[in-house]
């Protein structure tokens, strides 16, 4: 692999590395907190025979939101479950969206990014939310653009590091920086 084809990948890794943590939960973040919305309309529907959920007629997973989104959201774990395993990161979303008992698409891809991306910090959100502890949380609405402007930034500043690191160590300087 060439060197420009390395830095690219690191890059490339590194920015979605560090955007992931400062997006995932919405961290001090009030612009996506709501209260519960559930909506009315049709829900998957588990079919017994095969085990999967079947949606209705009116949703489909080309409903589903960009990888680019869902990187953003939550990180290169839900990306690769999304890409690698696409039938299970499916049949999460409709059986989230039959047990939430909510009909929005977005709302519950974004849940299952959240699950995905880190199951003990969203079982836990979940759990503060039904005791009343943390106000509910809509991971289905986009992060506000400052947030992904500084979370890049982040991983840009942070990849230049640590590329510079592994730069001097690769041709044999003690001065790192």
């Amino acid at each position: 692999m060439s060197p420009v084809k390395l830095i690219f990948v690191v890059t490339v890794a590194t920015v979605c590395f560090c955007t992931s943590p400062a997006l995932s939960f919405g961290l001090n973040n009030n612009n996506n907190k709501s209260k519960t919305k559930k909506k009315t309309g049709s829900l998957p529907v588990l079919d017994k025979a095969a085990n999967k959920y079947i949606p209705p007629s009116n949703l489909s997973s080309a409903q589903f939101y960009s990888p680019v989104s869902t990187i953003i959201k939550a990180g290169p774990v839900p990306v690769l479950t999304r890409f690698f395993q696409s039938e299970t990161y499916e049949q999460a979303v409709w059986k989230y969206m039959v047990e939430s008992k909510d009909t929005d698409v977005k709302s519950a891809q974004g849940n299952m990014d959240a699950f995905f991306a880190s199951k003990e910090s969203w079982v836990e959100q979940k759990m503060f939310e039904k005791q009343g502890k943390r106000e509910v949380y809509d991971y289905g609405q986009e992060p506000s653009l400052d947030r992904v402007i500084l979370a890049s930034i982040w991983g840009v500043l942070s990849t230049s590091l640590i590329l510079r690191v592994l730069w001097q160590l690769a041709n044999g300087n003690r001065n790192l920086f």
